[in-house]
């Protein structure tokens, strides 16, 4: 059976290409870096946070942990519709949810951990925040 979308039409025939060996520098016996790679500007790391951004931080980790788990729902339904019957099926379904628990309880500890670091935070102290 063939797609008629990826199937070559006939005729087709490649453009052509020309090609031509690699100039370097007079006096330069190697070839130049070809690959150009962006500049790496570190960013400061205070360690600290302030309430504005830990807050921020908290809203944002909430709306992720609350897709985090269903983002696995619709494999999920297939499978228990039936949309694949077998040994391997099974398996692959009993890893859904494995993965869909698993990325809900990460989701949720990362939103604890902004959380803590908020409830022990005073109002106007920087604070340094580390993982439980």
């Amino acid at each position: 059976m063939t797609d008629s979308a990826h199937v070559v039409p006939d005729g087709f025939q490649m453009p052509s290409v020309e090609t031509r060996p690699l100039v370097t520098q007079p006096g330069v016996e190697t070839a130049p870096d070809l690959i150009a790679r962006p500049p790496i500007v570190p960013l400061p790391d205070t360690g600290t946070s302030s309430r504005e951004e830990l807050e921020m931080a908290l809203q944002r980790a909430q709306l992720v942990a609350d897709d985090c788990e269903s983002l696995f729902s619709a494999a999920q339904r297939a499978m228990e519709d039936g949309a694949w019957v077998s040994r391997l099926a099974d398996e692959f379904s009993n890893g859904l949810t494995v993965h869909a628990r698993l990325a809900g309880s990460v989701a949720e500890s990362c939103v604890e951990t902004i959380q803590a670091a908020l409830d022990a935070r005073g109002d106007d102290e920087p604070l340094e925040v580390r993982p439980l």
